[in-house]
């Protein structure tokens, strides 16, 4: 590449980069993990369907993830989603893995982050309908890969006992699982409600936070930190998620306790109070998620507020006083004589 093109491509990156507060990013990092951790306990509820060796249920709701990354800005919702699975949903469930809970948070957080900058207009349908596919898929895909590698090497033989001990109909069980999670999760709580919602939210959530609505000329680039390739930053965050996957099954299949249990908490509050508590527990992340954000908003416009003060308050420089201007006329007239 060229100086003059290294120059104009540096010039378009700046053009478009979103900037954002402090205050904008923890607004749309709440907002996020609030609706998609309420999603995941509300997935829980919904009751899964066994047909055959075969079970049919909502792994997650992928429409909010998208329509909040098609409006917002899908870093930060991608960052935030995931992370509202863990705090809201498996802590508040009683359900948290530890360490190991990364290698899920970061396939999430690749998949909604490649699938916000996917929708470069918010208002297209044909955008909207391929967003949540993709999640989806990537979402899918990079576990699955590191499933079978899980039991090819040999540290997952609970996979392969579920499925008689043959790593063909593992392989099967994981493309039977893969499709039916593209329909369920992918379109019937993906893309159609995505569909329907985000055209009639464009322009509406984003002034909440001061931000303009996305710009189909200008949408957000699909790049890593700095400017660097999505390929380099995937590519990464797979290896990364693999290898805490691969540690954690390692350690389960030794029987010790390592690092990958680290911080677990799993008292398992379903099992002890029953069903009703799911939606206590959807109750009290909706108080505590929307709480928090309507905080940092009321900080932000009392801060914003005393800047405005502050500068309406200081004194103008424009016109000079009329005891500046005497010296001046003085002058002038003894010149003059």
């Amino acid at each position: 590449m060229s100086v003059p093109e290294l120059v104009d491509d540096f010039r378009d990156r700046m053009r478009t980069t979103d900037t954002l507060s402090g205050a904008q990013k923890l607004m749309i990092l709440v907002l996020s993990m609030t609706l998609y951790g309420v999603g995941d306990i509300v997935a829980n509820i919904v009751p899964d369907l066994q047909a055959g060796p075969v079970e049919i249920g909502v792994s997650y709701f992928s429409f909010i993830a998208v329509v909040l990354a098609a409006l917002l800005n899908p870093l930060w919702v991608a960052l935030g989603a995931p992370l509202g699975e863990l705090v809201f949903s498996d802590m508040l469930l009683g359900d948290f893995g530890g360490f190991s809970e990364v290698e899920g948070w970061l396939e999430t957080a690749l998949a909604i982050y490649i699938a916000g900058c996917l929708v470069r207009n918010p208002r297209s349908v044909r955008q909207l309908f391929w967003a949540p596919i993709v999640m989806v898929l990537v979402d899918k895909v990079t576990g699955g890969i590191i499933d079978i590698a899980k039991v090819a090497v040999g540290i997952d033989p609970e996979a392969l006992e579920e499925n008689d001990g043959l790593f063909s109909a593992f392989l099967v069980a994981e493309g039977i699982d893969l499709t039916l999670t593209i329909v369920i999760s992918g379109i019937l709580f993906g893309a159609l409600p995505a569909m329907w919602l985000a055209p009639r939210l464009y322009g509406k959530i984003e002034p909440i936070m001061g931000l303009r609505p996305r710009d189909p000329a200008h949408p957000p680039r699909m790049r890593g930190p700095w400017g660097t390739s999505i390929w380099a930053v995937g590519g990464l965050a797979f290896v990364a998620a693999a290898a805490v996957a691969l540690v954690a099954a390692w350690e389960e299949t030794a029987g010790r306790d390592g690092i990958s249990t680290f911080a677990a908490f799993d008292p398992d509050y379903v099992d002890r109070f029953g069903d009703a508590y799911l939606w206590i527990a959807a109750s009290v992340a909706l108080v505590l998620g929307f709480g928090v954000f309507f905080l940092i908003r009321a900080l932000r416009a009392r801060t914003a507020k005393a800047v405005d003060t502050s500068s309406e308050a200081a004194p103008s420089p424009a016109a000079p006083s009329e005891a500046a201007t005497e010296p001046t006329d003085t002058t002038s007239t003894g010149t003059d004589a």
